[in-house]
C-alpha cells in the first residue's frame, strides 16, 4: 500500500488549503492508498466543522501555535527609537524561531519514521521540514497565485530555492505555471482544484431569484465591504430578488449598517452544505482583488450556478468563460459589475443559458477526474527514481 503525507503548518484551520487536502485524502484512500495529514502546530481556535470526516491527523507540536513574532515586529520599535522594546522583541524572536526549528527537526524524525511514497505540502514554510532524501518524493503545492508570492520577497526566495529541489512545484492554473517559469521557478507543474461534492441536480436559477457568496467575511482580498455596497444597490433596482452571504469573520461597521438596513440582505453564518445552499440560490458573487483558485466557484457551477467577478489574476480565465458560465469584470468597474449583474438577474433566458453552460464546465473540476491526474503525476514521480 503507498503512503501520501499531506504537510500542512497548522491544524484545525478551516478554508481552502483544509477543504484541499481533506477532499483529495478521501479520495486516494478509496483509492486504496495510506493517508496522514500532518500539522507543525495548531491552530489559536479549533473550528466546531474541523474533522468531520475521519481522517488520520497528527500534530508535531501540540501545545505552540503557528503565529509567532515576525521580523517586522522586531523593527518597528526602532521607528520610535524605543530600544528596550526592540532588546525584548529580538530576544523573544530567537527563542520562538529557535523552538520552531526544533518542530521542523521533528518533522523531518517523523517524516523519516513514516517513509512515505509521497509528500504533498500545502505552504512553503512547512518545506524546511522534508528531509533532503525526500526533495524528490515531494510535490509542493502553491495555494495562492504568483502575484501574491512575488509581493512578500521571502516566499519568493525560498520558493525558487526548493523549486529546484522538489520533484515538482505544482500551481493551480496554467496560466500561473508559465508566469512562474518566466520568473525563475522550476520544475513547475499546475493542477485545477477539485469540487469537495458532485450532484447531477442543477438549481432553478430563475425561480430561485436569490444571490450567493460563501467566502471569508474579511476586506483586503475577498473585499466583502464592496460587495455588500454593490448588492445593497443593485437589490434596490431588482427588489424581488435577496441576497445571502455564508462565512465567517467580522463585517465592518458601514457593510453591518448595510446588512441593518436592507432587508433583502441576510448573513448566514457558515455552513457545512453548500450544495443545499447553492441548490436555493442563482448567481455567485466574487469581489475578490486576487485568488489562486477558487473553490466556491467550482462549486456553485456543479450547482449551475454562474460567477459575476472582478478580474482576480492568473486563473481567473481557466475559472470562468466570459458571458458563457459568468462575468469578467476588468479594471474593477463597478458600474458595469452593477449592469452585468443587473442583466443577468432580468433576463431569465440568458440566465437559463449561463447556468447549463456553468454546470457543463464543473465537469472539468470533479474529483474523480483530478484525482486520476494525481495518480498519473505519481506514476511520473515512480519514474524518474527507477
Amino acid at each position: 500500500m503507498k503512503k501520501v503525507l499531506f504537510l500542512q503548518i497548522k491544524g484545525y484551520d478551516v478554508g481552502g488549503v483544509w477543504y484541499f487536502n481533506e477532499t483529495l485524502a478521501k479520495a486516494l484512500q478509496s483509492k486504496g492508498f495510506e493517508v496522514l495529514i500532518v500539522s507543525l502546530r495548531n491552530n489559536p481556535k479549533k473550528q466546531d466543522d474541523f474533522n468531520k470526516e475521519k481522517l488520520p491527523l497528527y500534530t508535531i507540536n501540540e501545545t505552540d501555535i503557528w503565529e509567532i513574532t515576525r521580523k517586522k515586529e522586531v523593527l518597528k520599535p526602532l521607528v520610535s527609537l524605543n530600544f528596550k522594546t526592540f532588546i525584548k522583541t529580538l530576544k523573544l524572536y530567537f527563542k520562538e524561531h529557535k523552538k520552531l526549528q526544533l518542530d521542523f527537526l521533528k518533522l523531518k524524525d517523523y517524516i523519516r519514521n513514516q517513509k512515505p511514497d509521497y509528500i504533498i505540502t500545502s505552504h512553503y514554510q512547512i518545506l524546511d521540514g522534508i528531509p533532503k532524501e525526500y526533495y524528490k518524493r515531494t510535490i509542493a503545492m502553491q495555494h495562492s497565485s504568483l502575484k501574491d508570492v512575488l509581493n512578500v520577497p521571502d516566499n519568493k526566495n525560498k520558493l525558487k530555492k526548493y523549486s529546484k529541489k522538489v520533484f515538482k512545484m505544482v500551481w493551480l492554473s496554467k496560466e500561473t505555471a508559465t508566469l512562474a517559469a518566466k520568473k525563475g521557478f522550476k520544475n513547475n507543474y499546475y493542477m485545477y482544484n477539485p469540487v469537495r461534492f458532485e450532484t447531477t441536480m442543477k438549481a432553478d436559477v430563475s425561480k430561485n431569484k436569490k444571490l450567493i457568496a460563501l467566502t471569508r467575511i474579511e476586506n483586503y482580498q475577498k473585499r466583502i465591504n464592496l460587495m455588500l455596497k454593490i448588492a445593497d444597490e443593485v437589490l434596490k433596482k431588482v427588489p424581488d430578488w435577496t441576497f445571502e452571504i455564508y462565512g465567517f469573520g467580522e463585517f465592518d461597521s458601514e457593510s453591518a449598517k448595510i446588512l441593518k438596513s436592507n432587508k433583502q440582505i441576510k448573513f448566514m453564518g457558515k455552513t457545512n452544505e453548500p450544495a443545499k445552499v447553492l441548490m436555493n440560490s442563482s448567481i455567485n458573487l466574487n469581489t475578490s482583488l486576487f485568488e489562486g483558485f477558487s473553490l466556491t466557484i467550482l462549486e456553485a457551477y456543479m450547482c449551475g450556478i454562474p460567477t459575476i467577478s472582478f478580474d482576480f489574476g492568473e486563473s481567473v480565465n481557466e475559472e470562468i468563460i466570459d458571458s458563457k458560465t459568468g462575468y469578467i469584470i476588468k479594471d474593477d468597474n463597478i458600474l458595469e459589475y452593477k449592469e452585468k449583474l443587473i442583466n443577468l438577474m432580468t433576463n431569465k433566458d440568458l440566465l437559463e443559458s449561463f447556468s447549463n453552460n456553468a454546470k457543463d464546465f464543473a465537469s472539468n473540476f470533479t474529483i474523480s477526474k483530478i484525482t486520476q491526474k494525481w495518480l498519473d503525476l505519481f506514476r511520473e514521480l515512480e519514474n524518474t527514481l527507477k
